[in-house]
């Protein structure tokens, strides 16, 4: 299927910003700047945000110093507990925070619903492999510690994210089961990055022309990997290892049109293959990490319905 119409319009206005703007493109400016021309240009698009009854930051002390988190809880009225969520944002590694993905954030604690705490991990350049992973790691670890004094159920857990986010809910459940826990009942992948060596054909096929070329991927590795890195390490590329006993369950979101799609689909045939339950839901004529931005591309909405679904289902969770 070609790109859908929202989509298309989508890329345009993107495009017609970014001359507008007299920008470079992303992966011609230092990290620290991205940064903030991708932090401004989220926020000042954001659209009405769901309501909480909770939506707190809280300062955590994992292995590498203080981390911000934010913990979203919503509005139930029965008092029953709720399942929890760790959310891990997108961004290659070196864009992307709890700030620019609180849309999607709050919409798993609106629709699961679910006490999701959004977690922000350390950045390349600056900080390069595997240090992200091992922030998300030691997230989980205060989630389950702490989730219980925000009413929520650790035996119901669910690790998610988008993109990077994505590959990160992969290496996470990865150490989770290498490392004796905690327990993850659920690994929601969206858009995921799972190959950071960049082997697979949707790489090549949408490497130029649908808002994640090929240059933005090179740019992120380059960063976050650095020289004489290995892209090819389970902690960076999930796929290219076999599935560990304990992976959990997975519901992995496939864009049709995003040079990561082969990636998701290839994970959620090795999750089969692994006898991991394992859905895997298509997306027709969107781009990469459309989820994130269905206020811009509306047609993307309707489309994430089935997601809510899938992980309701998975979890356990009424409809809401």
């Amino acid at each position: 299927m070609p790109l859908h119409p929202d989509c298309v319009a989508y890329l345009k206005s993107s495009g017609e910003w970014f001359a507008a703007q007299g920008l470079p493109a992303f992966w011609e400016m230092p990290g620290a700047r991205a940064r903030q021309i991708y932090r401004d240009a989220i926020l000042a698009s954001k659209p009405p945000l769901a309501p909480m009854d909770l939506a707190e930051d809280r300062t955590i002390s994992p292995r590498s110093g203080p981390r911000r988190v934010r913990i979203l809880r919503p509005k139930v009225t029965d008092g029953r507990k709720l399942p929890v969520m760790l959310y891990l944002h997108s961004g290659g590694y070196v864009i992307g925070g709890i700030d620019e993905s609180e849309q999607e954030a709050r919409r798993f604690a609106a629709e699961t619903p679910a006490l999701v705490i959004s977690a922000s991990y350390r950045l390349a350049p600056e900080h390069r492999f595997p240090a992200a992973a091992e922030d998300a790691y030691d997230a989980l670890q205060w989630v389950v510690q702490n989730a219980a004094a925000y009413g929520g159920d650790v035996d119901r857990l669910i690790v998610g994210g988008c993109s990077a986010g994505g590959g990160l809910t992969a290496i996470v459940s990865r150490m989770a089961a290498e490392r004796n826990g905690p327990r993850i009942a659920l690994a929601v992948l969206l858009c995921p990055w799972l190959d950071l060596t960049m082997s697979q054909p949707s790489v090549a096929r949408y490497a130029r022309g649908f808002d994640l070329d090929r240059e933005f991927l090179d740019w992120f590795v380059a960063a976050y990997i650095g020289a004489g890195g290995r892209a090819d390490d389970p902690l960076a590329s999930p796929l290219l290892h076999p599935v560990p006993k304990g992976h959990p369950p997975a519901i992995i979101l496939g864009a049709e049109c995003d040079p990561l799609f082969d990636e998701g689909k290839a994970y959620a045939d090795r999750l089969r293959a692994a006898g991991i339950p394992v859905t895997f839901i298509e997306a027709p004529g969107m781009v990469h990490a459309f989820n994130e931005i269905t206020h811009l591309i509306p047609a993307g909405g309707p489309l994430l319905q089935p997601l809510a679904a899938a992980v309701r289902r998975a979890i356990g969770s009424p409809t809401v």
